[in-house]
């Protein structure tokens, strides 16, 4: 046997033998290190404060821990880092303080540490409804909807359910679209206590909001108020029925086929919103639909108009296209298209032709422009105007040189100047930086090549 041969297979033996004994102590020491250990979660909801999460724990220290908020509707949960702490128990508390949370919102909280091996452990997920606890609530079921309230007499809330039973199936008629899922909807019997819950960016000029998301309504209603209740329970109802009827995870249809909708389904195309759409259309401050895509304005004047444009807008579009082509845009949006695709695969005509056209059936050719305007032509620095014969002195500049453009006429008025290029001046200033810095790159090369051949000083 060869003497080499046996000494190196000996090397990879006792090697070998090391790192099976190095393998073996690692994981005997990953055997008896103490693993995570997550208690049973709890989340406390308080009104107008928020939702305290706390997460009993023991076991290793961890290097950071983080919550996972899933909220309805989301498409992903929203991770948040724990600050400081790197033992348990876990703890977060999120801020209902400036209206994020709405009463009936339910929550997903899950936490999560990360060891100092890199791994990560997550405890168990605690569920969570976000409640307005400042009342006594009372409910009353009608159909799929039950009723919440707080005021009001029980043939008064009786009504309530009727009249969210009749719009729910006008809505669900037009359409299109099976309504089984439960809904609630929260009625508040006084303002203070109506905008308390729904948050300090809620106006005083809001009556109702819809979660779709979560499938919950809420109106302020007065005690005995059936005339108001007649128009915001239906429309906030068939928010919910039109986010089912377009339901896709890619895009949204305009706000203004939205609010348009729950106000038609509701009211109609009622003469106070004729007046104001006339009103607006013959004094010039009609806005033009692509300004409603998005939230409406705040100011009550075009708040208010707003709606009524937007319920004009509908109007137009069912009597001109039909309840038919009305589906089709509504069937185009639940397949995810954009805007101009809907409008194209339902009626043919992108929302920019839609949009002329519906101020055209308003008397509108064209809307007054706003915004930022070109500023007027102020007057020329001494020496730089131009006389009736000709442009006057043109300051030259590197690279750049001023043409001098007379008044209209030959007027003698100051002219306008425009800065040109000038490719010429361009080439020669180019020319002469890359001369010098030749130059400088000459005469430094001509030092070394000195110093080399003369040796060190």
């Amino acid at each position: 046997m060869n003497p080499r041969h046996s000494t190196d297979f000996a090397g990879r033996l006792v090697g070998a033998v090391f790192v099976a004994a190095f393998a073996l102590a690692v994981g005997a020491q990953q055997v008896g290190a103490a693993s995570p250990d997550f208690g049973t979660p709890s989340a406390v909801s308080t009104f107008g404060h928020g939702i305290d999460f706390s997460q009993p724990y023991s076991g290793p220290t961890f290097t950071s821990a983080e919550i996972s908020l899933t909220f309805p509707g989301s498409i992903a949960p929203l991770i948040t880092q724990l600050k400081d702490q790197s033992s348990g128990p876990l703890a977060y508390t999120l801020d209902a303080t400036e209206g994020q949370l709405l009463p009936n919102m339910k929550i997903v909280a899950t936490f999560e540490v990360t060891l100092p091996s890199g791994t990560t452990e997550a405890g168990p997920a605690v569920n969570v409804t976000y409640a307005d606890t400042h009342v006594n609530w009372q409910t009353v079921t009608a159909g799929i909807v039950t009723i919440h309230y707080y005021s009001g007499s029980s043939s008064f809330v009786q009504q309530l359910g009727s009249i969210a039973q009749q719009g729910l199936a006008k809505s669900s008629s037009f359409l299109g679209v099976d309504e089984t899922k439960p809904i609630d909807f929260f009625v508040y019997g006084d303002q203070k206590s109506f905008l308390a819950a729904m948050g300090p960016a809620t106006g005083e000029s809001v009556g109702g909001q819809a979660k779709p998301e979560f499938r919950t309504c809420y109106a302020q209603i007065s005690s005995g108020d059936l005339t108001y209740a007649r128009s915001v329970i239906p429309h906030e109802l068939t928010h919910v029925i039109f986010a089912d009827a377009v339901d896709n995870p890619y895009h949204d249809p305009l706000n203004w086929f939205n609010e348009g909708m729950a106000v038609y389904l509701s009211d109609g195309f009622a003469s106070d919103n004729r007046q104001r759409v006339q009103q607006a259309a013959s004094n010039g401050t009609l806005m033009p639909l692509a300004a409603l895509s998005g939230a409406f304005p705040r100011i009550t004047d075009r708040f208010y108009l707003a709606y009524a444009e937007a319920v004009s807008a509908v109007d137009f579009l069912v009597r001109k296209y039909g309840q038919a082509d009305v589906a089709k845009l509504l069937s185009a949006y639940r397949t995810g298209s954009r805007d101009d695709e809907a409008f194209q695969a339902a009626i043919g005509i992108d929302t920019v032709a839609f949009d002329k056209a519906w101020l055209a059936a308003n008397g509108v050719d064209s809307l007054q422009s706003f915004g930022p305007q070109p500023a007027p032509t102020g007057p020329l620095p001494s020496g730089w105007g131009a006389s009736a014969g000709g442009a006057g002195p043109t300051p030259t500049g590197s690279g750049v040189a001023a043409e001098a453009t007379p008044g209209a006429g030959g007027s003698s008025q100051p002219a306008v100047l425009t800065a040109k290029r000038n490719p010429t001046l361009e080439a020669l200033g180019v020319a002469g930086v890359l001369s010098s810095i030749a130059l400088v790159l000459l005469v430094a090369g001509v030092m070394i090549h000195t110093k080399s051949e003369g040796g060190a000083p």
